[in-house]
């Protein structure tokens, strides 16, 4: 019989060649390296970074600042802030408008708030949100119709962010600072 003898286990390499010439490329990169560099110091731009939110100026609003959807009864309208854009006109000033559209025998206007809403989109593309207010006590079918409505039909998309919001207001408390604002348009 013959015995099986066991093998001695195999030695780990030797690592020392191989860290000799990691450690002569250093010697020879290190010179290169000190050689071709420039000793002046780089141009740059001395900047300082706003500590907080309230240093930063705000990113300058769309052409249109604010714009609502007013639902009273079988009443609609719409209320926009508009950003002047005249040469002489001063940061903030704005131009609000109202455009109020009656229904007509019981039924609201509905393809009348879509052009002018249509209109007041292609004034501000990148406008996605838009404010609807209805009065207490307005049918939810009614509400839901006219988000409908805001959201734009199949062949024209108007505003995808739809937000209900408080009660709708008379146009005088809608804008307390009205005397504030340059001009003040009311369309029938």
């Amino acid at each position: 019989m013959r015995r099986l003898r066991a093998r001695p286990a195999p030695s780990p390499p030797d690592l020392r060649p191989a860290l000799l010439s990691v450690i002569g490329l250093m010697f020879l990169l290190l010179p290169f390296l000190l050689l071709t560099t420039s000793i002046r110091k780089l141009a740059g731009l001395d900047l300082e970074l706003a500590q907080d939110r309230g240093d930063l100026a705000p990113l300058p609003p769309g052409v249109v600042e604010s714009l609502e959807v007013w639902l009273r009864g079988d009443e609609l309208g719409v209320r926009a802030a508009v950003r002047t854009l005249d040469v002489n006109a001063a940061t903030g000033d704005a131009t609000w408008s109202e455009l109020q559209l009656p229904g007509r025998d019981g039924e609201l206007d509905l393809a009348g708030l879509q052009l002018e809403l249509a209109r007041l989109r292609r004034l501000d593309p990148a406008r996605q949100r838009i404010e609807l207010r209805p009065t207490d006590g307005t049918p939810t079918s009614l509400v839901v119709a006219v988000a409908d409505a805001l959201r734009g039909s199949a062949e024209q998309e108007l505003f995808s962010q739809v937000v209900l919001g408080g009660q709708a207001q008379p146009a005088q408390e809608a804008r307390p600072d009205q005397d504030a604002l340059p001009a003040q348009e009311t369309q029938p």
